[in-house]
């Protein structure tokens, strides 16, 4: 069983951020982060069903519940810009989610937006040096977030689909060998990992995503 509790986190702009925390009403080592992306929300079947898995598995999981897109005046902002702001969230939701018990077992999650927050928290907090990361459909194109994946070299299982207008396989091959990582690629996968006028495919392109989140779970 977990509860569900709302913590004093404050991100950008000295604003409380929208989160959820569920907290295992038993003594856990094991905390997971799940960030979402611009638009791609926690509740939304890619961040969703490992939520599910994680909690089953008795971690503790923050979930940052912000909706970037619909933020007033993120759009506008620069590209640098909107970074500072969902850094500025991440920091403050993972210090605060790193506070409530003394964790060993960190596991990153994150969509999109959320994997350029991965590779900043990954740089950026210590404590995150030996973290499992699950980069789903990550923005490999970026040069930053590459280096840092290099850099920090965590145990990691990319998703991506080959619709998807950020997939690259040579990039995908890279982080794959600076990881010693493991990559799932949905065939016709967009970057929501659905296949267009499939449905029952995208239903089952969710089944082999958590399929082999399993399966990496089961090696942390």
């Amino acid at each position: 069983m977990v509860k569900y509790r709302t913590l004093p986190i404050i991100g950008h702009q000295d604003e409380p951020l929208p989160h959820t925390f569920l907290e295992q009403e038993v003594k856990t080592d094991h905390l997971a982060l799940l960030l979402p992306g611009l638009g791609y929300t926690v509740h939304m079947p890619l961040l969703y069903y490992p939520m599910l898995e994680l909690v089953g598995r008795g971690a503790d999981v923050l979930r940052v519940e912000t909706m970037y897109v619909r933020q007033s005046g993120f759009e506008k902002l620069s590209p640098a810009d909107r970074a500072r702001w969902v850094f500025a969230d991440a920091i403050a939701a993972c210090s605060v989610a790193l506070a409530q018990r003394a964790y060993t077992r960190i596991t990153l999650v994150g969509k999109s937006l959320g994997t350029m927050t991965m590779g900043y928290l990954l740089t950026s907090e210590a404590r995150l040096a030996h973290a499992n990361a699950i980069w789903l459909t990550p923005l490999l194109w970026n040069d930053v977030l590459r280096s840092q994946i290099q850099q920090t070299s965590p145990n990691s299982l990319f998703v991506v689909g080959t619709a998807d207008p950020h997939y690259n396989p040579a990039l995908l091959s890279e982080v794959e060998t600076a990881t010693d990582g493991q990559s799932v690629v949905i065939e016709e996968g967009n970057h929501s990992l659905e296949i267009q006028g499939d449905v029952l495919g995208s239903i089952q392109a969710i089944d082999t995503v958590m399929r082999a989140v399993k399966a990496f779970l089961d090696t942390c």
